[in-house]
C-alpha cells in the first residue's frame, strides 16, 4: 500500500513538473525610432534694442519706469525742443507766405500780370518750404524717444533734468515672447534634422530646479560652420508663461537622422545577461508553446516601454511581459493576456 503511494505521488510530482509555466505576454507593436541629441543653447529675444537719444539736449521728462512693459509706438522721453519749436514755427510761416505769393502769381498769371518764370519760382519757393517744414518736424521728433515695438523695459538710465549726449543710453527694450533658441548641429547628426521639426529645451535656474519647455525650429544655416563642424539653427518657443529669460542658457534635445523601423515592448520584458540584453518569444512547438531568447538591441525609452531594434524579431510576435529572469531558454509556457 505504502509503495502503491510513493508511485502516486512521483507520478504527480512528475506531471506537476512537465506542466507548461504560466507567463504574461504583450506583442511587439511596430513604430519608428530615431536617436536624440542634446547640444548646448542660447535663449535670445525675438527683438532687443538699446534706446538711446539720437541728439543731445536735456530731459524734460520720462515716462516710464523700470520694468515696465510697453506698447509699439509709446513715447517714453522727452528732451528739450524750444528752439526746434521755435525753428518750426518761423518755416511754417516762411511757407504761408510762400504759398500766398503763389496763389497770387497764379491769379496773375490768367490776366498776364505775371510771368511764367515768376510762377515757377514761386511754387519752387513752396517747395523749398515745405521740404524745410518736414526737416524741422523730423528734428522735433527726434528729440522724443518712443517704443521701436512692444515688450519689456530694463532699468532707466536717466532723470527729467539730465543733459543727455548723441547716442546715450536711455534704456534697454526687450521682447520676452515668443524666445529665439540659438544652437548648432554637429556635421554627424545634422543630416535628416529639417525646419519644422520639435526640440525640447530644459534650462537651470537654481540648483535642482529646471525648466522646461517646447519649441519648434524655425530656421537652419545653408552652410555647416568650417570652424566647429556644425550646421547652426534657430528655434522658436511661443509659450508666453515660461520663465525663460533672454541671455539664459539651456541644453536642447531634438530628434536627427532618417527614422529606422522598431518595436516597442514593456521595459520590464527586457531581461539582462553578460552577453547583453534579451527577450523571450513564443514559439509553437506540436502540441506546446516554447520559449525562445532573441537578444535586441535598445534604442530607447517611451515612458514605461522599451523601443528595440526589429533584428531577430517578427511581427505579431509575443513577448514575455514580466518574470522572464525565472524562466530559461526552451521552457513550456502557457500565455496569458
Amino acid at each position: 500500500m505504502a509503495a502503491c503511494l510513493v508511485v502516486l505521488l512521483a507520478t504527480v510530482a512528475l506531471a506537476w513538473a512537465d506542466a507548461p509555466t504560466p507567463v504574461q505576454t504583450a506583442p511587439l507593436i511596430a513604430t519608428t525610432w530615431r536617436p536624440s541629441i542634446e547640444v548646448a543653447a542660447q535663449i535670445d529675444a525675438l527683438q532687443n534694442a538699446t534706446l538711446a537719444a539720437e541728439r543731445p539736449g536735456r530731459v524734460t521728462a520720462v515716462l516710464f519706469t523700470s520694468g515696465e512693459t510697453v506698447p509699439v509706438g509709446a513715447l517714453l522721453v522727452t528732451l528739450d525742443d524750444t528752439a526746434e519749436q521755435a525753428q518750426l514755427a518761423l518755416d511754417q510761416a516762411k511757407l504761408n507766405e510762400a504759398e500766398n505769393t503763389l496763389a497770387r502769381n497764379r491769379k496773375l498769371l490768367t490776366i498776364q500780370g505775371a510771368s511764367q518764370a515768376a510762377l515757377e519760382q514761386a511754387q519752387a519757393d513752396v517747395a523749398e518750404n515745405r521740404a524745410q517744414i518736414a526737416a524741422d518736424r523730423a528734428a522735433v521728433a527726434d528729440l522724443n524717444i518712443t517704443a521701436p515695438f512692444a515688450g519689456t523695459l530694463g532699468i532707466r538710465k536717466i532723470s527729467a533734468g539730465d543733459y543727455v549726449n548723441q547716442g546715450q543710453q536711455v534704456a534697454q527694450i526687450t521682447q520676452t515672447a515668443p524666445l529665439r533658441v540659438l544652437f548648432s548641429i554637429p556635421q554627424t547628426e545634422a543630416g535628416g534634422t529639417n525646419v519644422g521639426e520639435p526640440f525640447t529645451l530644459q534650462a537651470a535656474t537654481i540648483p535642482g530646479d529646471t525648466i522646461t519647455a517646447n519649441g519648434t525650429i524655425t530656421a537652419l544655416s545653408p552652410m555647416v560652420d568650417t570652424t566647429t563642424n556644425a550646421r547652426d539653427a534657430e528655434g522658436l518657443i511661443t509659450d508666453k508663461t515660461t520663465p525663460l529669460l533672454p541671455g539664459m542658457f539651456g541644453t536642447v534635445t531634438l530628434q536627427t537622422g532618417t527614422p529606422e523601423p522598431a518595436y516597442e515592448v514593456p521595459d520590464t520584458a527586457l531581461n539582462d545577461s553578460v552577453l547583453g540584453r534579451y527577450v523571450f518569444t513564443l514559439q509553437p512547438t506540436g502540441n506546446t508553446t516554447t520559449l525562445h531568447t532573441v537578444y535586441v538591441t535598445e534604442y530607447g525609452q517611451n515612458g514605461p516601454n522599451a523601443i528595440i531594434a526589429t533584428t531577430g524579431l517578427t511581427a505579431g510576435e509575443r513577448v514575455v511581459a514580466i518574470g522572464g529572469f525565472n524562466l530559461s531558454d526552451g521552457a513550456a509556457v502557457m500565455a496569458t493576456p
